[in-house]
């Protein structure tokens, strides 16, 4: 008589991944108070992992549950997310700024809202600020046209929101990945983020935009609430890195998604969007630089990196393009 085959020990490696529902990858840089902050609110409960892919310390990382990814260097957020995704063994993978934190219930309110909507590529969770605000007119934005990325670095216009907080289930073009549930062997099938927009910055725009022209959709599900800080890496970065960075990856976006013409009229936009800047200095500093001679600095960087194509400034420029997508490059 054959003998029925046994199923295995509940403490087994396949026991262990079948009951794990979602794992949240965090992207540390930097960010230990945070991350102690996160691995304080995340739930212990089996169906729920936490990796931290670790691309920079300053202080000892916190102790606590979750697993803990060593790379040796700075692989940036995308970089970051796909080592995370290489670990992950549930069907859903939650993208997670350290400065994020999951309310009781969150978790389980994105497994109702993909239970709801099976056919969601992912799910876009309510983010407030520390005193309760809103941030879904920053967070939840459609897919943004190369002319109005030349309209927002000519004019400062800010990005378009809602006006209104979308109902549960909206469709949402291009949710920001501070918290971001996706679907692993969907991530897995289209090659997860893109490593070039490195350190960050548009990879979560890359993403959306490739999702949408496959086809798959991502829906806003308010029912599951975190909290967010806003902004912690910035000030590490410094205001000069972050603004190169930034318009290097808007135009790196531009050219991949709508072609060499258009990523030529946005450079040559941000080259002049620079110098406005510089021009209005007097009347208007930058939020994000703490004096005018940093944002002098920095804007000089910027505009200085358009004109050039991104080869200058040197410093930055060399950090780009030995950096970026390397990982890639290393791996059989």
């Amino acid at each position: 008589m054959t003998s029925q085959p046994q199923p295995p020990p509940e403490d087994s490696p396949q026991v262990a991944h079948e009951s794990q529902l979602i794992t949240g990858i965090v992207v540390h840089w930097h960010n230990e108070r945070q991350l102690a902050e996160l691995l304080d609110s995340w739930p212990q409960d089996p169906r729920f992992k936490l990796v931290v892919v670790n691309n920079g310390s300053t202080e000892t990382l916190p102790e606590g549950e979750y697993r803990r990814i060593e790379p040796g260097r700075n692989l940036g957020f995308a970089g970051g997310v796909n080592a995370g995704i290489e670990a992950a063994r549930s069907p859903y993978v939650l993208l997670l700024n350290p400065d994020a934190r999951p309310l009781p219930g969150a978790l389980d309110q994105l497994l109702e809202g993909m239970a709801t909507h099976p056919e969601a590529a992912g799910l876009a969770p309510r983010l407030t600020g520390a005193q309760g605000e809103h941030q879904y007119r920053w967070q939840l934005r459609p897919l943004p046209s190369w002319w109005r990325l030349m309209a927002e670095t000519l004019f400062m216009m800010p990005p378009p929101g809602p006006v209104d907080e979308p109902v549960r289930g909206a469709r949402v073009e291009q949710p920001a990945a501070a918290a971001l549930l996706l679907k692993r062997d969907l991530l897995n099938a289209i090659g997860g983020l893109d490593e070039g927009f490195y350190p960050a910055w548009f990879e979560d725009v890359d993403l959306a935009k490739r999702l949408a022209g496959l086809g798959h959709t991502l829906r806003y599900w308010p029912a599951a609430h975190f909290h967010h800080d806003l902004g912690a890496t910035v000030p590490r970065l410094g205001y000069g890195g972050f603004l190169w960075t930034y318009q290097r990856n808007q135009h790196r976006y531009v050219a991949k998604h709508h072609g060499p013409l258009p990523a030529a009229l946005l450079r040559l936009a941000t080259f002049l969007g620079m110098v406005a800047r510089l021009l209005l200095l007097p009347l208007r500093q930058p939020r994000r630089a703490s004096n005018r001679k940093v944002a002098v600095q920095g804007l000089l960087g910027a505009a200085v990196g358009a004109l050039s194509g991104w080869r200058w400034p040197v410093r930055l420029a060399s950090t780009i393009a030995q950096t970026a997508g390397r990982r890639r490059r290393e791996a059989p």
